[in-house]
């Protein structure tokens, strides 16, 4: 079966910014991914670079088997895009906007789409510009899912929305996935809504993937600090555990999985004191992104 998106060996600088640094990544068809990383990662520009929207220096990408610099017609009516920042004809209204886009995806469902608007209470009548931040996002969300996309890359969607219209979104994005098996990049701070949608976690650090795991895996992943002199600490073998960060001397952080933590403090040698941390995912999960 083709992939929904793969990148190989992608990379791409600003200057003499290297933000994407051999970047490797495969998606299968009907994976949801929940892609993290610390402000200027290089999660923007990764999926730029996915969608076509930048070239990059080096490497190659594509979707469902088409290079992402010359993606057909027949490919880009398949992919819904949410950026960062919405672009969307301020001097428009909602509903302009969507009959003007609409022309050229040949599966725009125009039921579907009065749906979404009604339940989701956005103003079609409004001009865009004039839209508050959440009403903008809450557009483009609808605009990115009226085309009933295969694949769906969605860059920081939800930040503006309040509570509410978060988890219709998240919940109307887990029933599209249910019933019609999409393929789903989708970037977010906000780590429990990733979870709930999400089947794995990207983390972008340095340019490159430093972590790729399924939710489930992740959830089983535990945080440890360890307190001691540097020259005990200097002498643990950590090659076992999952990450080890090193915040100060005479400290370490350690991710490992949760059957690893009672062995590991039960072997640390005198002098060396561990502690679990509080084990949230998004706590656990940041351990990769400083």
């Amino acid at each position: 079966m083709t992939e929904a998106f793969r990148a190989e060996a992608l990379s791409k600088s600003y200057g003499r910014r290297r933000v994407l640094d051999g970047l490797n990544l495969v998606i299968e068809p009907g994976e949801t991914i929940g892609l993290l990383g610390s402000n200027g990662s290089g999660k923007t520009t990764f999926l730029k670079t996915m969608l076509g929207l930048l070239t990059a220096d080096g490497g190659r990408s594509a979707i469902a088997a088409e290079p992402s610099q010359a993606l057909s017609a027949a490919a880009r009516a398949r992919i819904g895009y949410v950026p960062q920042t919405p672009n969307q004809f301020a001097w428009l209204n909602g509903r302009a906007m969507l009959r003007y886009l609409g022309a050229f995806y040949p599966k725009f469902d125009w039921t579907y789409t009065n749906e979404l608007v009604e339940r989701w209470k956005v103003s079609l009548k409004t001009p865009i510009g004039l839209l508050s931040p959440g009403q903008q996002q809450r557009l483009s969300i609808v605009r990115a899912l009226a085309p009933r996309p295969d694949f769906l890359v969605l860059d920081e969607p939800i930040a503006a929305l309040d509570p509410a219209t978060r988890m219709a979104v998240i919940d109307e994005l887990l029933n599209e996935h249910r019933a019609r098996g999409i393929s789903i990049i989708f970037s977010s701070h906000i780590t429990g809504d990733l979870e709930r949608l999400c089947s794995r976690f990207v983390v972008l650090a340095g340019g490159k993937i430093a972590l790729d795991e399924s939710t489930e895996a992740c959830r089983n992943l535990v945080r440890i600090r360890i307190i001691g002199a540097e020259d005990l600490l200097g002498a643990v073998d950590w090659t076992d555990y999952r990450h080890v960060r090193k915040p100060h001397e005479g400290e370490r952080v350690v991710v490992a999985y949760r059957h690893q933590a009672a062995d590991l403090l039960a072997r640390l040698p005198n002098g060396i004191t561990g502690t679990l941390e509080d084990n949230d995912l998004e706590s656990v999960l940041s351990e990769w992104m400083q």
